[in-house]
């Protein structure tokens, strides 16, 4: 089985658990009531398709990019559970399929933006600390 992790970074285990926690508060504020969640005033398309950003930006950038596609897969198989997952608790929430796509929409711009030089965060990140190898 080939590594999923660049190699290259020094620390690609502690960049791919702090991706995981980034998954776990975007599931957390997906699932949390519609009460408990703080009013942010933009449509709440954007907020989702940001959260997708950031998290296949993040992923996206300290796995090989043959893994990409994926990532994506599996970024949109977590949003559609998360909207599963709302529509089976009544508390308030409910699924939404626009939400998938919001998601879906987010993802692709998240893996397309870690293609791009600015995919290079963790290695820059590592470097400025002085514990990265260069790349």
């Amino acid at each position: 089985m080939k590594p999923v992790l660049q190699q290259d970074l020094k620390y690609p285990r502690l960049w791919f658990l702090a991706g995981l926690l980034l998954a776990v508060v975007v599931a957390v504020l997906s699932l949390l009531p519609v009460a408990s969640l703080p009013r942010i005033r933009i449509w709440d398309k954007i907020e989702h398709a940001t959260a997708y950003v950031l998290l296949a930006f993040w992923f996206g950038s300290v796995i090989f990019r043959r893994d990409l596609p994926g990532l994506f897969i599996a970024l949109l198989l977590f949003g559609a559970l998360i909207e599963l997952a709302q529509g089976a608790m009544g508390l308030g929430r409910q699924a939404d399929w626009h939400d998938v796509l919001a998601n879906g929409v987010g993802a692709l711009a998240g893996v397309l933006l870690a293609l791009t030089p600015l995919g290079q965060w963790a290695h820059w990140v590592e470097r400025l600390f002085r514990g990265g190898r260069r790349t």
